[in-house]
This record gives structure tokens, C-alpha cells and sequence, in this order.
């Protein structure tokens, strides 16, 4: 079940930025166009793919982004996974997952989302965590 912290369809609403699904660059999901603000996005894309692409785009808009480069990206990547996580969403799924993969589909995020909220947590965070995710296989 799609549990997001913020809905990034309603998110970009508020920002003012309008979505649309077309061809983007290829190897690209998603494209941001700030003169515009504008979000295109690729078609076919699943839903798990279609809102973690729209989030990350979302991300730039915030900042204000024009071009491509791989601080922006970060920034972006880091931007979308806060606001499509939450905490103790991460540690119920941990509690009942085994690999960060089941535990991003039971979050309906991308693994890369995971990963890169994960590396945001604190020590203290990550501990718990493990212990959640312990705590399920003994």
C-alpha cells in the first residue's frame, strides 16, 4: 500500500509545478524544466517508478535547478526520500522484511530511495534498525 510521507501529485500542485509524460533523453525517467516549471515525465513508467521520478524532479524545482550535475542530483535524490519516507514506516517494514529490496516494495519506493534515505539516518537510527531487523529472524 503507497503510504508516502507527502503525495508528490498534490506536492507539485502546492510548488505550482504542472506534470506531464513524454519522451524524455534516453536512460532518463524524468525531466525537470524550470523556466517552465515543468516536469516531464517518461511513458510507461510503474507507479512505484512514476512517483519516486516525479519526487526527484519535485526536488529540483525546490532548489531551482538548471542542467545536470551530480551535487544537484544528490541534493534532489536526498530532497525526494524525506519526503517520501518515514521512520517508523522503515522500521515496521524492517520488522517483517528480509532484503532492502522487499523492504522498498513494501514501502513503494525504490530501492535507490531507501538506500539514500538510509544514508541520512543517524548512528542511533541505524541501530535501532538493526535491532528491528534482528529482533525478526531470531
Amino acid at each position: 500500500m503507497t503510504n508516502y510521507r507527502m503525495n508528490p501529485r498534490v506536492l507539485a500542485a502546492q510548488m505550482g509545478v504542472r506534470i506531464r509524460t513524454a519522451p524524455v533523453p534516453a536512460g532518463w525517467w524524468g525531466v525537470y524544466d524550470h523556466k517552465h516549471r515543468l516536469v516531464t515525465l517518461r511513458p510507461g513508467l510503474g507507479h512505484i517508478q512514476y512517483c519516486c521520478t516525479l519526487m526527484h524532479e519535485l526536488g529540483h524545482a525546490h532548489y531551482g535547478h538548471v542542467g545536470v550535475t551530480g551535487k544537484q542530483e544528490l541534493l534532489a535524490n536526498r530532497w525526494a526520500a524525506h519526503r517520501l519516507l518515514r521512520y517508523e514506516d522503515l522500521l515496521s517494514a524492517a520488522g517483517t522484511q528480509r532484503r532492502t529490496g522487499e523492504v522498498a516494495a513494501a514501502l513503494s519506493v525504490l530501492p535507490s530511495v531507501l538506500e539514500v534515505y538510509m544514508k541520512m539516518m543517524t548512528r542511533t537510527q541505524l541501530d535501532e534498525l538493526r535491532r528491528v531487523a534482528a529482533a525478526r529472524v531470531a
